[in-house]
């Protein structure tokens, strides 16, 4: 997802000017860009193989001017080629997980169509969902379906959830696409969408079932000074500006998608991390993992691994390495990225269902998947 769109396309139209058989593009091609390339002479076909994996009528949608309708694909990985990485670990993923390639984070049915079905329900139910985000989205449309009816809950105005500040950055212009398909989606079916209504009280709820999908909340370290520093999401939503010289608190994927973002508006990121290495996570792609951290690496982007933060001053922070040596790191800002705690409104029960992150912290695929796995029984 780091990669700009078309990103092989100036190069293999160069080959093509040296060689006497067809050539093939591939690489974050957009089908208008790719057509206007085959009808110039500069390429003979356009590759494509992720978006067939989240929409498979996705050359459909295409040829019927469709083009709204295309779940966009976000080169997460997730799904489709999930080997993650990290420093003296080859791959951190289950291989049980890691053999079913070609799977898709945001469509669960793709290479699983025997396990995710859309099938009527036997009852229709009332059904509420309590929170917009992603999980909460995707419940509700795969609820829809099936027959029941269902009232979806947001408290703030917009539906997406912690995603929109995921796809706050200025290269996640997929993310931003998918938030908005979610949002057509919906309108798609009969859900009554609530807005700007916040629920405290479950039991007030007229429901047979409720979904439970309100998220998580971000970590705190308990470290003098820590009133100083701006929260990821504050960042990411620019609630909060930041000076030129950054310490970002946290090496995982968020902290680094940060410090990228950081970089390409011309600051000067510095990132510390408790773990060996950047992105210890699993179920995240080493495509991903492995462009930031060559990207860092490259670009002389500072890292400080195995350090803990100890203290946020008004002119930087103090940390301390593996070895106990506390030293001083100058900045302008400090942003706190240091992963979240599950949110949930309400424990599980017998027809209360937690889902997403408000049930276990993760990502899309798992996120989504879940949705399907608790709404397909219902």
């Amino acid at each position: 997802m780091y990669m700009p769109q078309n990103c092989n396309l100036d190069d293999v139209a160069h080959i093509k000017k040296f060689v006497d058989i067809p050539v093939v593009c591939a690489g974050r091609m957009d089908a208008e860009v790719g057509a206007q390339a085959v009808a110039d002479g500069k390429i003979d076909a356009v590759g494509v193989a992720r978006q067939f994996l989240v929409d498979p009528q996705w050359i459909t949608k295409l040829i019927e001017d469709r083009v709204e309708e295309i779940k966009p694909c976000i080169c997460c990985h997730a799904g489709c080629f999930n080997f993650s990485s990290s420093k003296g670990h080859a791959n951190t993923q289950d291989l049980t997980d890691t053999m079913g390639l070609s799977r898709c984070a945001l469509n669960p049915q793709t290479m699983q169509s025997k396990k995710y079905k859309v099938t009527p329900a036997k009852k229709q139910k009332n059904i509420a969902v309590i929170g917009g985000g992603i999980g909460g989205m995707e419940s509700a449309i795969l609820l829809a379906k099936r027959g029941h009816k269902v009232t979806l809950y947001e408290k703030s105005d917009k539906l997406g959830g912690v995603f929109i500040a995921a796809s706050a950055p200025s290269f996640k212009e997929k993310d931003r696409d998918l938030i908005a398909w979610y949002i057509r989606e919906l309108s798609k079916y009969p859900i009554d969408v609530k807005m700007n209504t916040e629920i405290t009280d479950i039991k007030a709820l007229d429901a047979d079932e409720i979904i439970v999908a309100t998220g998580a909340k971000a970590k705190n370290i308990p470290v003098k000074g820590a009133e100083k520093a701006v929260e990821a999401i504050d960042f990411l939503l620019k609630n909060k500006e930041v000076g030129d010289n950054v310490v970002v608190i946290g090496g995982g994927l968020t902290g680094c998608e940060i410090a990228y973002e950081l970089y390409l508006n011309g600051k000067k990121p510095t990132i510390v991390e408790m773990q060996d290495d950047l992105i210890t996570t699993k179920g995240i792609c080493l495509a991903n993992t492995s462009y930031l951290r060559d990207f860092f690496k490259t670009n002389k982007v500072p890292v400080y691994l195995e350090t803990s933060l100890t203290e946020i001053t008004d002119d930087g922070v103090m940390v301390k390495d593996k070895d106990g040596k506390e030293f001083k790191i100058n900045a302008d800002s400090v942003i706190m990225s240091v992963g979240y705690n599950p949110s949930p409104l309400s424990k599980k029960g017998k027809h209360i269902h937690v889902i997403g992150d408000a049930d276990k912290v993760g990502n899309l695929r798992t996120v989504i998947w879940g949705a399907w796995d608790v709404c397909m029984k219902l």
